[in-house]
C-alpha cells in the first residue's frame, strides 16, 4: 500500500516501470482507489493500492 493521494500511486507506477518492473495490469481506478498490478522477479502478482 502507498501512502498519500491517488497521485502517489501513479509517481509509484512511474519510478518502478522505469526500473523495469513487468506491468500486469496499468494503473486505474478501482474498488481499492487508485491501483496497478506488476510481478516480482518469481512471477508473483503484486497489487499497489492506496492506503485508507
Amino acid at each position: 500500500m502507498v501512502p498519500g493521494p491517488a497521485s502517489a500511486v501513479d509517481e509509484t507506477f512511474k519510478s518502478w516501470v522505469s526500473k523495469g518492473v513487468h506491468v500486469v495490469e496499468e494503473p486505474h481506478d478501482g474498488v481499492f482507489g487508485r491501483t496497478f498490478v506488476i510481478t516480482d522477479p518469481d512471477g508473483n502478482l503484486i497489487r499497489v493500492s492506496p492506503v485508507d
